[in-house]
Formats: structure tokens, C-alpha cells, sequence
């Protein structure tokens, strides 16, 4: 495997790993409809900062802090900002 298609991978699972940890933590929903679309949640990101954290530093997570925090702040800037999910609401207006 190359270094850059690992490089890849080690981004994409960064990033499913912070994904997790908004959803964990209620920041992020993913629609129970339609896997893979993610909305905002009730809870603000902080609370998966948090959640990260305790994780981290109880080693339940591998990786730095800083990482993590990054994979997290990815995460929830790609998903926040819609409040509901859009394949269910363009199902709704059909």
C-alpha cells in the first residue's frame, strides 16, 4: 500500500472517529431513515470536546489530544447548520 493511500485512510477513519464521538456525545443525529445523513443535534459540540477528552485521557481512544479535538471540530463543521434531515423532508413534500 502506499503512503499516500495510507495517509488517506488514516484521515477517513480520523474523521468517523470524531464523527462518532458528535453523535455519542448528541451533537450530530444521523436520520434513522436514511444512514449516512447526519443533522445537527440538541447538544453543542463542547459536549463532544468533552466527550473526546475523557476518552483520550482515559485511553479508550488512541491518538493526541489535538487530533481528536480536530477530528471532532471536521465532523461536526461538515454536519451542523441543518437542523433536520433532507432526504426526509423532500420525501415529505412529494
Amino acid at each position: 500500500m502506499s503512503g499516500i493511500k495510507r495517509h488517506m485512510e488514516d484521515i477517513e477513519a480520523a474523521y468517523q472517529g470524531g464523527l462518532a464521538l458528535c453523535i455519542e456525545a448528541g451533537a450530530i443525529e444521523e436520520c434513522e431513515y436514511h444512514p449516512g445523513t447526519y443533522f445537527e443535534g440538541g447538544e453543542p459540540v463542547e459536549a463532544a470536546y468533552k466527550l473526546a477528552a475523557r476518552k483520550v485521557k482515559a485511553g479508550e481512544i488512541g491518538g493526541k489530544q489535538i487530533e481528536v479535538t480536530d477530528a471532532v471540530k471536521s465532523a461536526y463543521e461538515d454536519n451542523s447548520g441543518i437542523d433536520y434531515c433532507s432526504s426526509c423532508d423532500k420525501n415529505a413534500r412529494d
